[in-house]
């Protein structure tokens, strides 16, 4: 099967990626704008979409991907990309930080990618209808919510570092915990980051199925988005949002508000197509995962710190700060300046080929 290339998804991807970036490379965490910033524990920022949403888009690109696929086996591939995935998320995480092996943190960004495009790649080669990815997402969603309120000595996951989210990762996880005693991208979380993932496969394969049978107005899919989102709120009272956790209302709530923006995006796509602006988005789409490591290369540097004893950062930020900027401001202006020195190598790195590809 041959499917065109869908831009608008290259141009969603290609955003969130760059939102990943400006959100990471705040100049003072502690002066960022509060929409910039991640929630301390329960609760949703602008921040907080994109981890989810670029999850949900490798649920959405993986059925497309494996159906332009060439003759023979998928799988060699499908395991080489997710296997580059973990390795380059390893490596970098060590390149910022480099100790020894023994702490190494081997869970992190790239590496949840990973197992999300792997078990979103399984999904796809063992049934090409949205009914098993639909159903494998809520199984996973029921399990993990009853597992979060699983108590370990008297405390369930709810509460920060407790229960057997914490306890999974100490018990499980080698090398370094991003949060001492557990880490955001742990074992327990990964189970509903999957479903992320799968809800998109699912989005896929029904809108392919729908636009077969029917010709499909993105209305449609948008008020499936609202539903999503809707049931996310309300499942809130119960299980709270929660983005460290990875809660069932997060997973819902982010992955409604997805493909909302994405059919949105669609359906704007035919008259904005040309704009400078979405071509730039669609070669930060198509270039993703050059882009991300780019950026952690860059992130790398300027967290060494100079003979003083300060970090390159830091002395970066002071001297933007300095020209009397409020100081969210000038913490969104670092990320920006950050941002364009990263995108600036992508369109000549494109056109030599020399793209990191997984």
């Amino acid at each position: 099967m041959t499917n065109k290339r869908d831009l608008s998804l290259d141009a969603f991807r290609g955003l969130t990626v760059m939102l990943m970036i400006i959100v990471n490379m705040q100049g003072n965490g502690d002066a960022t704008y509060s929409a910039l910033a991640h929630a301390e524990w329960n609760g949703l920022t602008f921040a907080d979409l994109v981890f989810p949403w670029f999850l949900f888009i490798v649920g959405l690109s993986v059925p497309l991907a494996l159906d332009r696929a060439s003759s023979g086996s998928p799988w060699p591939a499908v395991l080489r990309r997710a296997l580059v995935l973990y390795a380059l998320g390893v490596a970098l995480s060590w390149l910022i930080r480099p100790v020894e092996f023994d702490q190494i943190r081997w869970m992190g960004v790239l590496q949840r990618i990973g197992f999300v495009y792997l078990a979103c790649a399984a999904v796809v080669l063992t049934k090409s209808g949205w009914k098993l990815a639909a159903g494998l997402a809520t199984i996973i969603l029921i399990i993990h919510s009853w597992l979060l309120f699983v108590p370990v000595d008297g405390i369930n996951s709810l509460t920060v570092g407790h229960g057997l989210n914490a306890s999974l990762d100490q018990d499980y996880l080698p090398g370094r915990l991003l949060r001492k005693t557990w880490d955001p991208e742990g074992v327990l979380s990964t189970l509903p980051a999957i479903a992320s993932g799968l809800l998109g496969v699912a989005a896929m394969r029904w809108k392919q199925l729908a636009s077969k049978l029917t010709p499909i107005k993105p209305i449609i899919v948008s008020f499936v988005g609202l539903f999503f989102a809707l049931s996310g709120v309300l499942l809130s009272g119960y299980i709270p949002v929660n983005k460290l956790l990875w809660t069932t209302s997060f997973v819902l709530l982010t992955s409604g508000l997805a493909l909302i923006f994405w059919h949105i995006l669609q359906k704007l796509w035919s008259r904005i197509a040309d704009a400078a602006l979405s071509r730039w988005t669609v070669l930060l789409g198509q270039t993703a995962l050059t882009l991300y490591v780019i950026h952690m290369l860059l992130l790398a540097i300027i967290v060494r710190k100079l003979p003083d004893g300060t970090r390159i950062w830091d002395g970066l930020y002071a001297g933007l700060a300095s020209t009397g900027l409020p100081p969210a401001l000038a913490s969104l202006i670092f990320a920006l300046i950050a941002g364009a020195l990263c995108t600036a190598p992508l369109a000549l790195l494109k056109r030599k080929a020399w793209l990191i590809k997984a």
